[in-house]
């Protein structure tokens, strides 16, 4: 992650310095009369404009995002929400800086030219609405407390994921698998989202029944799958954290639950507690023959 942050920083510094060379070029070309002769006028002074856009939006940056990792203790080579929504509407400013330009440059009437395409931008509105959504939605999530770069989040039943980037298109998560999961940024934003990173700790609760029959003590049962959690996971759980429940009795089986409750959550580790006390589950199922299974 360092190592990306810091190319992407050598190529922005790069681009910024190669701007100021153009810059400066192109000034002196026309000041001595080089390039006046190869475009109009007008395209000189619109590429002088986007260039001194960029040069500012980059400076205004620059000095905005390094006084923001100061407050906010953001190390050198990590970023969050609030450096990308200024990458965005850094970008934003260049994009309409140039097109006001564009207008004033050319003389173009912006209501005449808006009512003569009127009709072909609704036909564009209504084809890349998505787009435009997420977009839009894209803005929301970058500035916003809800998600950060680096949160445990679950969108849908199988859609888990550490938001790794949030661009305008899409919001990037990796799994714990190593897969990257791209998700609409109005799905994140309309859809019940579960964020664990917000949690101070996460509650796993893994439903079993037994039948009626088969049940014997209790206690001991209990026990057994606590000891099986602390031998498999003795830096993670706490015996104090564990509770088995009754959730009902029925004629011929009852139904359980076991509840674990964990400070340092990610989707692996669940998977492997639900496995751990299904396992032990399997195991003393029988009344007859409790078995231990953890190290005694």
């Amino acid at each position: 992650m360092k190592l990306e942050f810091f190319l992407v920083a050598r190529r922005r510094k790069f681009l910024f310095i190669t701007r100021v060379f153009f810059l400066l070029l192109i000034i002196a070309g026309l000041s001595f009369g080089f390039l006046g002769v190869y475009l109009p006028a007008e395209i000189w002074e619109l590429i002088i404009i986007f260039l001194v856009s960029n040069i500012v939006a980059n400076i205004i940056r620059f000095f905005t995002v390094t006084s923001y990792r100061k407050r906010s203790l953001l190390p050198v080579g990590e970023q969050d929400n609030f450096i990308l929504g200024i990458d965005s509407v850094s970008a934003l400013f260049i994009f309409f800086v140039t097109v006001a330009s564009t207008f004033i440059i050319f003389n173009i009437p912006v209501q005449a030219f808006l009512t003569s395409i009127s009709v072909f931008a609704v036909a564009l509105v209504l084809i890349f609405k998505d787009y435009i959504s997420n977009y839009l939605d894209s803005f929301r999530l970058m500035f916003s407390a809800d998600y950060r770069i680096g949160d445990y989040i679950k969108v849908s039943e199988f859609t888990k994921g550490v938001i790794s980037d949030i661009t305008f298109r899409a919001t990037k998560l990796r799994t714990d698998e190593g897969n990257i999961l791209f998700i609409p940024n109005t799905k994140l934003v309309t859809s019940e989202v579960i964020n664990y990173s917000k949690t101070k700790f996460k509650r796993i609760i893994i439903p079993f029944s037994l039948p009626t029959s088969s049940i014997g003590n209790l206690d001991e049962f209990d026990k057994n799958i606590k000891g099986k959690l602390l031998d498999d996971f003795p830096d993670l759980i706490q015996e104090r954290k564990m509770f088995l429940r009754i959730l009902d009795i029925k004629e011929w089986h009852i139904e359980f639950a076991f509840e674990v409750s964990i400070d340092q959550y990610n989707f692996s580790t669940e998977d492997k507690i639900v496995k751990a006390v299904y396992e032990c589950v399997l195991l003393n199922h029988d009344s007859e023959c409790l078995k231990p299974c953890h190290s005694q």
